[in-house]
Parts: C-alpha cells; structure tokens; sequence
C-alpha cells in the first residue's frame, strides 16, 4: 500500500513537471493572428509576413558565401535558394557586402555608427573597408521600417517586429521607431 503511495506521488510530482516545462511557451494560432505566451509575456502577432520569391536573381547578383552558405545580394536584397526558386531572406549578422544599398541612412548610437537600410544594420569594418550586418543597436531610432514588418502587441501594448527585432513608434521631430530589444527564441 505504502508503495502504491509513493508511486503516484511521484507521478503526480512528475506531470507537475512536466506541465511546467510545457508552460514556458504556449502558442496559438488562428487564420488572423498568432498568440505567443511566454515568460516575458504575451505577443500577438496581427498578420504573417509575406516570403517574397524570385525565380532568376538579376544579372548583377552577387554571391557571398557566409558559413558555406551562398547568399545572393544585390540591390540591397538578400536572396537563398530554396527548391529551385530564389527566396528573400535576412542577412545574418556578420555577412559583408562591399558597398551600402541606395537610400541607407547613417544612425549614431552613442560612440558607434551604423548604416541603415531595409531593415538592415551595418558597421563599417575599417581594415577590410566592406560593411558588416550588425546586431541592431538598442535605442536606435530609424524613420522607416520594411513593409512586411508585423504589428504585435505586447503585454497589451503596440509594438512592430521585423527579423525578431522589436521596435516602438516614437515621435521626436517626427515619427519613428526605436530599437527596444530581441524576441526572445
């Protein structure tokens, strides 16, 4: 009988557990949003972003190999290829282009300059003379986000994502987002 005890107080001590484990991220997903609880809170996503695909890169397209994968860039756009079609991705922090897209804007966070276009933060890596993507800095205020950034909310609160960057509206001279911080994985 003693052993009976035992055995479902561990199970009991156990589900607990495991519940707990299973608590620490729940999603929920319906045709309009997306629900993500986790420990920082909740963030509903309002609409999916869009996976832009090519079937030919253009002419001038380059391709930087970046940890042994082929990244094709040009125009400011980086593109992988998936299943026969070119899809547009996200640069990973590190890769290095030669010269700045059109439009870029130079943003000065606290000693540091960095470049940005398209979503995209760069620094200049003054002994090989290329631009390096970056980690966007914390507190940067940029005038423009891409288009397919998403609306989220946040513990209530509006904010927009782009690449797991998470940005708030701010009005300074005039409007524009802040960097406030990284989704978490």
């Amino acid at each position: 009988m003693k052993a009976k005890q035992v055995v479902f107080i561990l199970m009991v001590i156990l589900l607990g557990v495991a519940s707990n484990s299973y608590a620490q991220r729940r999603v929920i997903k319906t045709p309009r949003r997306t629900v993500v609880q986790g420990p920082r809170g909740t963030v509903v996503y309002r609409k999916k972003p869009v996976v832009r695909t090519v079937r030919r890169l253009p002419r001038r397209a380059v391709v930087i190999r970046y940890r042994n994968v082929p990244y094709y860039y040009h125009g400011g756009m980086f593109y992988v290829s998936r299943n026969g079609v070119y899809v547009r991705s996200v640069p990973p922090v590190g890769i290095r282009v030669a010269a700045l897209p059109a439009g870029y804007v130079r943003v000065v966070v606290g000693p540091r300059v960095f470049f940005y276009a398209g979503g995209i933060f760069y620094i200049l890596d003054e002994a090989s003379r290329e631009y390096a993507v970056a980690d966007p800095p914390v507190g940067a205020v940029v005038s423009q986000l891409p288009s397919d950034a998403a609306e989220i909310e946040i513990d209530g609160k509006p904010f927009m994502e782009y690449n797991d960057i998470i940005y708030k509206q701010v009005t300074i001279e005039k409007t524009g987002y802040e960097v406030v911080g990284k989704l978490d994985e």
